[in-house]
């Protein structure tokens, strides 16, 4: 994947495939259109700086849209809450990349400082201190917009950095925040993150931090995204209230002190309630079990219980912040729920028991979840796709063995199936006058090439079934000696059938290419005639 710069129009084209400049093209000339909401996200205003205000105001905006955009058409607007007193600058000759923070302020274009991107000049006056709304239009249609009602001297207003840029999560007053101490002047007397990610808004830890090695520290609190559900068995085989676990995985070092649990938002009970610190590495896996006994390695107390039928729900809350939550329908006895390395969500296979008559693996990394096939559908090199079918004209019995004489009938008898298209066996089905074998069932795409003749054979080793070496697939039918009829189908449809009145001992019938019935004269394996598995000559 590279990007291309399209000088004519001075944008950035994600070059996806050859000519993927449509989306850049539209908004470089004057339209904005193709923008969704969220594509542009306000992260951070500076609308009060210390000293004059106007001088060092600053919007910061980031690119959510996953590709890199040029903003030409859309309108920066700033108003009162109301939206009354608005006034409008329409961006020009500008562009973001992916993932992006692009800043725009009132400066003068020659001389733009270092952490502005664009100058909107004078034309929106000086920003509100106070009840105030910053927006991003095109048209008529808002991108995104944000209000506040007070700033403080000097100091931007941030959207808490603890959360990824959200169009949606930056309409909550309580996710945005006056920048905090510690953060480097942008100019003198000012500061902000303009450009960079935004500071982590304070937050209520627990009264006087934790004690680590008799010295009291702050919590470490994880963020949204650092904490993931991987595993929960809801209903083992025994005990639910001593056997039940949830399975917590940390991606960055963190504390549990306040940690919640619960089955709902609303419906919480906090896990761990200490003084001293409850520290979890980066990549540790955490253990809530109901009991010491509910897995060969229990962290720390689960404290509530999970439900074992309908719509349930495992949330994970710290401060009032949901840091994940997942969400399940029902469950299997003695088999927990999983996220598999790929993130997919399955009951874990029978493959790990940890404790008699229950698999998972709490602790542990997850196997890979097993794979959900759809009806006519088999799984080609790993990947499923649509099973192959033949239709009437690309399968033909061209050979059977009804009477074999080197061995008995239980074990000499076998059949041969010829096809003239690429298909797969999935589903096939072998009858005769009294009885059919089962659909020939496998999650593996059983595929032949056009030419192929697949042999079906009552036993399947050479050593008793008359030396056939090789065998496709097993055949459950017993072949009649005579007055017999052979039908090949799948689903309700024939596929082809053959008749005989009656068979020579040793001696198979075979359908040449010309369609023509006659005995076998070739020897094969102990003694017998034919040529299983193998083209027939054609009948005299």
């Amino acid at each position: 994947m590279a990007v291309a710069w399209n000088a004519t129009r001075g944008v950035a084209c994600l070059m996806l495939v050859l000519g993927a400049c449509a989306r850049e093209e539209l908004v470089a000339t004057g339209g904005c259109d193709d923008f969704a909401p969220g594509d542009v996200v306000i992260t951070e205003v500076h609308a009060n700086p210390d000293g004059s205000d106007g001088d060092g105001e600053y919007v910061e905006l980031f690119n959510g849209s996953g590709i890199p955009l040029t903003l030409d058409g859309l309108t920066l607007v700033s108003s009162r809450s109301d939206g009354t007193g608005a006034k409008e600058h329409r961006f020009f000759g500008t562009w973001v990349g992916a993932g992006d923070y692009w800043i725009a302020g009132n400066v003068p274009r020659d001389s733009m400082p270092p952490h502005i991107d664009y100058s909107y000049g004078d034309t929106l006056g000086s920003l509100r201190n106070s009840n105030a709304r910053i927006s991003i239009r095109c048209g008529e249609q808002i991108i995104d917009q944000v209000s506040y009602e007070s700033t403080a001297d000097g100091r931007a207003l941030e959207l808490d950095g603890r959360f990824a840029p959200d169009h949606e999560l930056n309409d909550e007053a309580s996710r945005w925040c006056t920048t905090p101490e510690g953060v480097d002047e942008v100019s003198p007397g000012n500061f902000g993150t303009p450009g960079t990610a935004n500071s982590p808004c304070a937050f209520d830890e627990p009264e006087g931090g934790c004690l680590e090695s008799g010295v009291r520290r702050a919590v470490r609190v994880p963020n949204p995204g650092e904490v993931q559900f991987r595993e929960w068995m809801a209903n083992p085989a025994g005990a639910d209230a001593d056997l039940e676990w949830v399975e917590v995985l940390f991606s960055a070092e963190a504390d549990l002190n306040g940690f919640q649990l619960g089955a709902a938002p609303d419906a919480l009970v906090t896990v761990v309630e200490q003084d001293a610190c409850f520290p979890v590495g980066a990549g540790e896996r955490v253990v809530f079990g109901a009991s010491p006994a509910a897995a060969s390695r229990v962290d720390a107390e689960l404290g509530f219980s999970l439900g074992n039928s309908g719509e349930r729900s495992v949330v994970a809350v710290l401060n009032g912040i949901v840091l994940d939550q997942v969400d399940y329908d029902g469950t299997v006895e003695g088999r927990a729920w999983q996220l598999d390395p790929n993130d997919e969500l399955c009951v874990t296979p029978t493959q790990d028991e940890y404790i008699s008559g229950n698999f998972g693996t709490p602790g542990e990394s997850n196997p890979i979840c097993p794979l959900v096939l759809g009806p006519g559908m088999c799984v080609d090199e790993g990947a499923p796709r649509e099973i192959v079918s033949p239709s009437p004209g690309d399968a033909w019995i061209t050979e059977w063995m009804a009477n074999p004489l080197e061995v008995g009938n239980r074990d000499g008898e076998w059949l041969e199936v010829r096809f003239d298209r690429a298909v797969d066996l999935n589903g096939l089905v072998l009858s005769d006058l009294s009885s059919s074998t089962d659909a020939i069932e496998a999650e593996g795409c059983l595929e032949v090439a056009a030419g192929a003749h697949v042999l079906f054979a009552r036993n399947t080793n050479p050593i008793e079934n008359g030396g056939l070496e090789r065998v496709d697939l097993e055949l459950s039918l017993s072949l009649n000696n005579s007055d017999e009829t052979i039908a090949l189908s799948i689903g309700n449809q024939a596929l082809d059938s053959v008749s005989y009145e009656r068979s020579k001992a040793g001696i198979a019938t075979q359908v040449d290419v010309l369609g023509n019935v006659c005995d076998a004269a070739q020897a094969y394996g102990d003694g017998d005639l034919g040529t299983p598995g193998a083209p027939n000559p054609l009948c005299p």
